[in-house]
């Protein structure tokens, strides 16, 4: 687990769990937020059903849970031990955060903290720009050419880094992209990055979020050192800055 996310945690189980609305102030961002109430992105995105997390306004209000986990609305029928192996907790995590009895019913629609559970249907990818330096062309039409993805300026040999939590789907040398690697992030979300002198990871492994995965080269179709981004939907390219902080 990364370091940040035990401090986090460390930090919210010093105190009593809280559910609270929260409205937004200029130059908040969800990280800050996060940061904060003691929490992550992905617990308030999920809680607030946030698409995209880099784009909040000052004025809305959002929903903030002060730990990593879920929020869980009640079905019919549904116990403490169900809801526990539903998100792969410990029951008696969620009879503590909530200041429950064991022999308690739980009536429908009741909400239900569920400290470190996550739901793998919430879709939530939080993409990071994949390398510091100067963008040298954007998404969309260019000589003639639609460019599918942003290429991002920097010397021979400089690392680059996964943008988001994921599997290496590709990292071999494939035509114009030359070396390149491509990450599968789950939900239908996946990112390529091209052109690259040296790769650092290999088909099958999991890579976390800027974790380095490669150098800047000039392999493929390129004039000059840079490292060519993409991001897809479903296997469409998307402009890559509708997604980045």
């Amino acid at each position: 687990m990364p370091l940040y996310l035990v401090q986090l945690q460390e930090y919210a189980a010093a105190r009593e769990p809280r559910l609270f609305t929260y409205q937004i102030r200029p130059g908040d961002t969800l990280y800050s937020i996060a940061l904060e109430f003691g929490t992550d992105i992905e617990t308030l995105a999920g809680l607030n059903n946030i698409g995209n997390p880099h784009l909040i306004f000052a004025g809305e209000t959002i929903e903030v849970l002060t730990l990593v986990g879920s929020v869980h609305r009640v079905a019919e029928g549904e116990t403490v031990e169900k809801i526990a192996e539903l998100y792969g907790v410990e029951a008696e995590a969620i009879l503590e955060a909530n200041r429950l009895s064991g022999d308690r019913l739980l009536p429908r629609g009741e909400r239900i903290i569920v400290p470190g559970g996550r739901l793998s249907r919430s879709g939530t990818v939080v993409f990071s720009w994949p390398l510091q330096g100067r963008l040298t062309s954007g998404y969309g039409w260019r000589n003639g050419k639609f460019h599918y993805g942003i290429d991002i300026g920097a010397p021979h040999g400089t690392p680059f880094y996964a943008a988001a939590d994921g599997r290496v789907s590709k990292a071999q040398y494939w035509g114009s992209y030359g070396l390149m690697v491509e990450l599968d992030h789950g939900y239908g979300w996946s990112s390529r990055y091209g052109h690259a002198s040296k790769l650092a990871v290999t088909p099958g492994q999991r890579v976390s979020s800027g974790q380095v995965i490669g150098y800047i080269g000039v392999t493929g179709n390129t004039t000059g050192p840079h490292l060519h981004f993409e991001i897809l939907k479903d296997g469409q390219k998307i402009n890559p800055q509708s997604q980045l902080p």
